[in-house]
């Protein structure tokens, strides 16, 4: 089967990632070009010399993976009936705004604007379902979508007081999804009392944002967003700070312009800032960032390596990457971990779909979550009246299975972070179309382990408040 790895160098060293201890390795520059044709897969005497030598470390053992399997797969009925953690509620299909890159805009195979809601009869059942099916877990999660949801603020107050009523001994947490342009005091004051997380989507500054973000028509929708806010700070203090921010970032658009938005509003300068590029899954027409956008992200990594090094003032991170580095972080800690060494596993990437976080839509019908499409048959996974159907949920928990051949050989098996909806086509699951996004997901990893690599070669020490105290970067000579 011979041995899967990836050798990569850094300005300063050479590196080889091993699946089978999932380490990275340094490895001496006389080495490295042997290193090279191991991960051909050409075998001669000094690949075996340096295999025996290392192995006697006990890393690049021979790959073992001879089926693709997830292993959650056994107790998948167990968490389906007992351990669901989330449920989305799809309010309504309508939204008062026409947001350019928008799901339900036109441009993606899933959704498109209409007048259905969700009644509270659904509303009711989906609340049934998924308390039923959460004894499991400590607490549960309510959130509520959209279309924008506050259109519906009468059916979301009712919803939470049938939550308080019938299920008054349990933990709930309520979180929605808004476009920040319905508020006013009763919602504030709702949303406030039952202390729900409140994201709102924010683009930049007005040019930007009304670009995209329009109401039906054809306004932009900023001044009345802003309006909103400096409303809620000054009124509710305590309430803003659980409103969360999160700017699409479009093709083309100018991220010195956004950034420097967000980093010199005292409005919301302490809030938590998120961002997402445009959805590609389901995307009618393919979407192309330019090389602006790339250089700017290159640059956007530097700095915070920089400041993680001292040599940058980490205040001055653009707020759109500050979480950048924990992402960094976990990637590190989890290094060392669930190896690939056994002759079935599944590649990273699936929840358990049914129970992780499952949307009902205005209809009933139950969906691995609110990003994939709502008219693929292969993601609709039961309704709240019958229950998630196993086999199904099950063959979008083993999506491995579609390419499974390319999986047993990926040095990314374990931080591939494709899930199923990556693998729909808008009719059914296809292993051609899961595949045209490997290359993406293997530059992010080998990104993140240069990144790594960098940090040490300059002297970051890996212990503190970012990483465990354990060394999970070794040296091929000294372990």
């Amino acid at each position: 089967m011979g041995v899967v790895i990836k050798a990569f160098r850094t300005p300063l060293g050479y590196y080889v990632y091993d699946r089978s201890s999932n380490m990275i390795v340094k490895v001496e520059k006389e080495e490295y070009p042997v290193v090279l044709k191991l991960e051909a897969g050409r075998e001669d005497e000094e690949t075996a010399e340096l295999l025996k030598a290392y192995r006697a470390k006990g890393i690049l053992k021979e790959n073992r993976l001879t089926e693709i399997r997830h292993p959650a797969s056994q107790t998948l009925p167990y968490h389906l009936e007992h351990r669901v953690q989330k449920i989305t509620l799809q309010l309504t299909q309508s939204c008062n705004l026409r947001c350019d890159y928008c799901a339900y805009s036109g441009k993606y195979h899933q959704r498109t604007h209409g007048g259905g809601k969700m009644s509270m009869e659904t509303i009711k059942k989906s609340i049934d379902y998924a308390m039923k099916r959460s004894d499991g877990v400590e607490d549960l999660n309510i959130g509520f979508y959209g279309g924008e949801p506050l259109l519906e603020f009468e059916n979301l107050k009712k919803a939470v007081e049938y939550v308080s009523g019938a299920y008054h001994d349990r933990k709930v947490n309520y979180t929605i999804t808004t476009n920040g342009t319905l508020f006013h005091d009763e919602i504030i004051r709702f949303l406030s009392a039952h202390d729900f997380s409140v994201m709102v989507s924010l683009d930049g500054p007005k040019e930007l944002h009304d670009q995209n973000r329009v109401f039906a028509n054809g306004e932009g929708s900023f001044d009345r967003i802003m309006e909103n806010l400096r409303y809620i700070k000054e009124r509710y203090p305590v309430f803003f700070q659980k409103i969360s921010f999160n700017t699409v970032v479009p093709p083309g658009s100018d991220y010195k312009c956004i950034e420097h938005f967000f980093s010199a509003n005292d409005l919301i300068e302490e809030n938590h800032l998120s961002r997402t590029t445009v959805s590609e899954f389901s995307l009618k027409d393919e979407v192309r960032y330019d090389d602006r956008y790339f250089v700017t992200y290159q640059y956007q990594t530097f700095k915070i390596l920089m400041a993680a090094l001292g040599f940058y003032d980490k205040k001055k991170i653009s707020r759109m990457f500050s979480t950048d580095f924990v992402e960094i972080q976990r990637f590190y800690d989890h290094l060392g971990e669930a190896p690939v060494c056994t002759s079935c596993a599944h590649p990273s990437g699936p929840c358990v779909p049914g129970a992780r976080r499952p949307m009902v839509d205005i209809d009933g019908n139950l969906f691995p979550c609110e990003r994939v499409s709502e008219r693929s048959d292969a993601m609709k996974l039961g309704h709240v009246d019958t229950g998630c159907d196993p086999v199904k949920a099950d063959r979008l928990l083993n999506i491995g299975r579609l390419t499974e051949r390319e999986c047993i050989h990926c040095w990314n098996f374990l931080h591939c972070g494709l899930c199923a909806s990556a693998a729909d086509n808008g009719t059914a699951l296809a292993g051609d179309r899961r595949l045209s996004y490997c290359e993406s997901s293997r530059q992010g990893t080998l990104n993140t382990m240069r990144s790594i690599c960098l940090l040490r070669e300059y002297g970051y020490d890996f212990e503190g408040d970012f990483f465990d105290e354990e060394d999970r970067v070794i040296s091929g000579t000294e372990k």
